[in-house]
């Protein structure tokens, strides 16, 4: 009996140390992949091109200062310039923001504070596209905001809750509370 009840109390021990030592390794897992730990790399004045599985430029991104972290955090960059590029290299939409994290996979830029996207920025007609926080999803070619954006195509602004914006199809949908504001052109009239 006395064997029994040391055999009980030993299962006991392990599984309780398993399951301690399972909720300890999660916590940390968890801590790891959610947080920047510390900066193991600096650099100034960068110029980044990525390429996509055609090994045709995709975006580029220009900033002054960037910081690679320890873990799987990704890349912060300050006050980033971003261009995205279609398939015959022609600048298709650029943009801007006060601070940038790149995935360490490299296909997920969540831009912040200050966003400004351009549509064919050397185009007759672009369209603008402000918020504070649109996140670039390079592989997929899309643009989402789950904040109020502000489209500026010329002739309406909109102001949307939500923003979902394919790149390479040029196809954007704005839902939840949509504001739209016709622009009216006055004529000037010529003095001489």
């Amino acid at each position: 009996m006395k064997n029994f009840v040391t055999i009980i109390l030993l299962c006991l021990l392990t599984l309780g140390s398993y399951f301690f030592l399972k909720s300890l390794t999660k916590e940390k897992l968890e801590d790891t992949d959610s947080k920047a730990k510390f900066v193991v790399a600096t650099a100034t004045g960068v110029t980044a091109r990525y390429f996509n599985k055609k090994n045709k430029l995709q975006y580029t991104l220009i900033s002054p200062k960037l910081l690679e972290y320890s873990n799987h955090y990704g890349t912060e960059f300050k006050t980033p310039d971003l261009a995205v590029f279609d398939d015959n290299l022609i600048k298709t939409w650029q943009g801007n923001a006060d601070k940038g994290t790149l995935s360490s996979d490299k296909d997920n830029l969540l831009l912040k504070k200050n966003v400004k996207i351009v549509e064919m920025p050397f185009g007759q007609k672009p369209t603008y596209i402000d918020g504070e926080v649109i996140n670039y999803r390079a592989k997929k070619g899309l643009m989402t905001s789950n904040l109020p954006v502000r489209i500026d195509d010329g002739i309406m602004v909109q102001i949307s809750d939500t923003l979902k914006l394919n790149t390479q199809t040029k196809k954007l949908n704005a839902n939840k509370r949509v504001r739209a504001r016709y622009k009216t052109r006055q004529k000037q009239e010529s003095k001489e």
